[in-house]
C-alpha cells in the first residue's frame, strides 16, 4: 500500500542532507552519537560517560524539534 512513498525515498542514494530523513533532526542526532563513540575510542571520555552525554545532547536536539515541528 505504501509503496510509493518508500520507493520515493529510497530512489536515490542517500545524501549528507537525506540520511535521517524520516527521522526529526536524525543528521544532527548522529553526529552526537559518532562524537561519543570518537570520545569514547580515543579514551577522551569513558563508554558510560560518552553515552550519557549523547543521551543528553540527543535529547536537547529531539526536544528542539518538538518545539519547530507542531
Amino acid at each position: 500500500i505504501h509503496n510509493t512513498a518508500i520507493e520515493q525515498i529510497t530512489l536515490n542514494p542517500p545524501t549528507e542532507n537525506s540520511r535521517g530523513l524520516r527521522f526529526g533532526m536524525f543528521p544532527q542526532i548522529r553526529n552526537v552519537i559518532l562524537d561519543g563513540m570518537e570520545a569514547a575510542f580515543t579514551g577522551e571520555m569513558t563508554a558510560q560517560a560518552a553515552l550519557d552525554q549523547a543521551v543528553q545532547r540527543g535529547n536537547a536536539i529531539l526536544r528542539e524539534f518538538e518545539r519547530t515541528v507542531r
